[in-house]
């Protein structure tokens, strides 16, 4: 690597050391004129016939602007005469940019006189041909693109490692010289070269500086890095680097100040090209060695920034461009202006491959499903409202006769119009983009739902544990994976296996490693792109001997209750990524509510066997996360689009977890207090759901302080939204009705509370015409707790009755009398 540092020196110590045999001729000289920029009249003059003949003249170029066409020969030029191209185009590079000169030309055999005023030569652009000039346009713009994309990508990435931050400023730099070229070739595509000193021009070469400082910037970064990755250097590695940082600082250096004074002693900036271009050709050609030395010393596949063959590719590479830039194969000598211009802008494009290789390492732990079907949407919304735009006005202008102010108003009013019509079909683009471009992860994250909606009705903690972690395995295609989980019962550890092999992970392998998650539960990755949980240098080796490659804590309140641990992904070459880290903390979140509601279960039963009727009024706020899953996925989906509605969810939430505070350990609320929790729950409900639920709420007045269980109108609305409107595809019918009906025996009315839905109903109801008040099979926690609850209480068990069909739906009422009949 030292080499390849001495190596991009050459040419620029040739350059100081003809600055100073230039400094020693100027001794005791007057000197009158500085060098300056180049003059170009952006006109590729060649040898033809005997005659200086014009192949290619750029359009709106300031040669095609005074007259020059392709096909004009050549005669004078501020009627001086020149015999050859090379000539000619030297004493153009020796105007200044700005000035007016007048030629004399001939065309179909007469001879024309035209004025050119010059322009500033394109330092890294290469009008040769209109060929050439599209392929740099849209090769690198195509460039430009994927390095956005690839910045997006890399960004959540670099907030997890080192070396993630490093690649994201290796593509940040490539990125400022392939943006920076974008930028300039649109611009002058739109406007033509600038103009000396005008506005424009100073954009146009701040453009260009940005350019050189990318150009030169990312070999030496992609040089450092590898060499980081490598391990070498270990011990003088300070002075190593600083030698290595040596050349691109100074050339650097002398960009900056070429570009402030137009010149660096003899050389303007133009003329430090051969020195940026060996340059970077040395230092790529230095990593490629670095990459080929790495895989020669038995590096892991997985760390190595790319193959063998390619490291092969780009040293050949490299060592052609350094060779050529350096005239020591006379390459260029040998071409036509167009074959060098397109040699060039490939070569430019080409010498971008090793970060790009390299970043893709990078990049795969990263997003790359959504970003690239956000970037779908967003090119296919923003191309139909161009194109409805232009297509629009069109027609408007053709059939309407408007100018002035009425016409910036019609097209205000047009402009109104497309974007009420295309937030709409930006949203159907979205959901058809997910629909034909569905991926495993999709595909794994319906798996994870469908996980999700289905461990509430796990009661046994041996079969949750078992189907989490196939689920997981299943989901991520691991080649095996294990779960350790803590069973809430007696504290003993479940351990379940899916596709388990050899080496296996033993209980007492685990506890050496437990203290490292149980109170920092993040996830531990064997990539460092991916890393979140650090632990020591022993139980790293550890967990790597046994092919982990993912520790995910299962959280609970402050402390973690388990560990799932996965292997390699399956397939060659997948990786696990950014999404899968986010699928996997979803899907442990949801089996850690699971346990926790086993583990209240549990506590149910014993203060059920104790009869603590407090504490079962408390434990009921607490037995069912699926509601609140569900709100804060409803806030999550709100929170992009529709900002005020999540505000109000918010608030919601809020108002049930105070309700939930004050009234938790009351065995009795009012009918007003329980029905104004039911009303924070269905609008939290509403928003979830939208269209889709038709809520209707009759309460009788006279009944607003009547005595009411608490919670048990509120688990009534719960089943029936869960276990009734949620499997519906259709629009549905939620109903409440609290109205007074007569009691056996009792001068103050008792409370009807009926709750009805359209949803799918209760297959064990069907073909049953009255309500049953039995205690039935379909009953979950919930209900049952309502039932229990309602017999205690007033010592009657057919307070609670259900009525079901496949076409009305299903219909649960309660019975609530006016005073308790049992003892306190």
């Amino acid at each position: 690597m030292l080499l390849a540092a001495l190596l991009a020196a050459l040419p620029l110590a040739e350059a100081i050391m003809e600055w100073r045999e230039i400094r020693k001729f100027e001794a005791g000289l007057v000197v009158l004129q500085r060098p300056s920029a180049r003059g170009s009249d952006w006109v590729v003059w060649e040898d033809r016939d005997g005659s200086i003949t014009a192949s290619h003249v750029f359009p709106e170029g300031p040669g095609h602007e005074g007259g020059i066409r392709a096909g004009d020969e050549f005669y004078a030029l501020e009627f001086q005469q020149y015999f050859n191209a090379e000539d000619l185009n030297n004493a153009i590079a020796g105007i200044q940019p700005g000035q007016t000169r007048d030629m004399i030309l001939v065309r179909s055999g007469k001879p024309i006189d035209v004025s050119v005023t010059f322009a500033r030569h394109p330092t890294f652009l290469y009008p040769g041909s209109t060929g050439v000039w599209q392929f740099a346009l849209w090769a690198f713009t195509i460039g430009a693109f994927f390095h956005v994309l690839g910045l997006v990508i890399a960004t959540p990435l670099a907030r997890h490692s080192p070396r993630s931050r490093g690649d994201l400023v290796m593509i940040g730099i490539s990125a400022l010289w392939i943006i920076g070229n974008t930028l300039r070739l649109a611009l002058v595509e739109l406007f033509g070269p600038p103009d000396a000193g005008t506005t424009y021009d100073v954009l146009f070469q701040s453009l260009t500086i940005a350019g050189l400082v990318g150009w030169i910037g990312f070999p030496a970064v992609l040089l450092q890095t590898l060499i980081r990755d490598a391990k070498l250097f270990t011990f003088t590695g300070g002075r190593i680097h600083l030698l290595i940082h040596l050349v691109p600082v100074t050339l650097l250096v002398g960009v900056l100040v070429a570009a402030a004074q137009g010149h660096v002693g003899p050389f303007t900036l133009e003329k430090m090209l051969v020195p940026i271009l060996f340059y970077a050709s040395s230092f790529i050609g230095g990593a490629a060695v670095v990459a080929l030395s790495m895989g020669l010393s038995g590096t892991e596949a997985g760390e190595l920034p790319w193959g063998r063959f390619e490291s092969l590719f780009i040293l050949l590479f490299a060592l052609l461009a350094g060779l050529a830039v350096t005239d020591v194969i006379p390459v260029f000598t040998s071409m036509s202006e167009s074959m060098a211009a397109w040699t060039i802008v490939s070569a430019q494009l080409l010498a971008v491959v090793p970060v790009t290789l390299y970043t893709i390492g990078t990049l795969r732990y990263g997003k790359v499903d959504e970003v690239l079907n956000r970037t779908i949407v967003y090119s296919l919304s923003l191309g139909l409202i161009f194109f409805a735009f232009v297509g629009g006005m069109t027609i408007l202008n053709r059939f309407v006769d408007a100018s002035g102010t009425t016409q910036v108003v019609l097209e205000g009013l047009f402009v109104v119009v497309l974007l009420v019509i295309f937030e709409r079909v930006s949203r159907r683009i979205r959901t058809l983009t997910s629909t034909l471009f569905s991926t495993e992860r999709q595909r794994g994250r319906q798996v994870i739902n469908r996980f999700q909606e289905t461990a509430s009705e796990i009661m046994d903690i041996d079969a949750l544990a078992q189907k989490a972690i196939d689920v997981a395995g299943r989901v991520f295609d691991a080649r095996s994976s294990i779960i350790f989980l803590r069973s809430p019962a007696d504290d003993s550890w479940i351990v379940k296996r899916h596709r388990p092999e050899p080496p296996y992970l033993t209980e007492q392998v685990f506890e050496s490693i437990w203290s490292h998650f149980e109170f920092a539960p993040t996830i531990w990755a064997r990539n460092p792109e991916l890393n979140e949980h650090r632990i020591s240098d022993s139980h790293e080796q550890e967990l790597k001997r046994y092919h982990a490659a993912l520790a995910v804590p299962i959280r609970g309140e402050g402390r973690a209750t388990g560990l799932m641990i996965l292997s390699y992904k399956a397939r060659r070459g997948s990786v696990y990524n950014l999404d899968d880290l986010d699928q996997l903390r979803s899907l442990a979140g949801n089996l850690a509510l699971a346990v926790e509601r086993l583990s209240l279960v549990e506590r149910e039963k014993s203060l059920a066997a104790e009869s603590s009727e407090a504490h079962l009024v408390a434990l009921r706020s607490q037995i069912n996360p699926h509601f609140l899953f569900n709100a804060l996925n409803t806030l999550l989906a709100l929170i992009g689009e529709k900002p005020e509605e999540a505000e109000e969810v918010v608030e919601h939430l809020a108002a049930i977890f105070r309700h939930t505070l004050q009234t938790g350990s009351k065995p009795f609320v009012t009918m007003d207090e329980e029905t104004s929790l039911v009303e924070h729950y269905l609008a939290i409900e509403q928003a979830r759901f939208g269209d889709r639920l038709r809520l209707t709420c009759d309460i009788d007045e006279s009944l607003r302080s009547h005595p009411v269980p608490a919670f048990a109108i509120q688990t009534l609305v719960e089943n029936a939204i869960k276990h009734g409107l949620e499997r519906s595809r259709k629009q549905c019918a939620l109903t409440i009705e609290v109205e007074p009906v007569e009691g056996p025996a009792s001068a103050t009315p008792w409370a009807r509370v009926t709750v009805s839905d359209t949803g799918v109903g209760i297959p064990y109801l069907f073909g049953e015409r009255h309500r049953k008040t039995d205690r039935h099979p379909f009953f979950g926690i919930g209900l049952s707790n309502v039932y229990d609850r309602l017999e205690r209480l007033y010592q009657r068990d057919d307070l609670l009755g259900y009525v079901s069909d496949p076409e009305s739906g299903t219909q649960a009422s309660i019975l609530i009398p006016a005073n308790r009949l049992s003892p306190d």
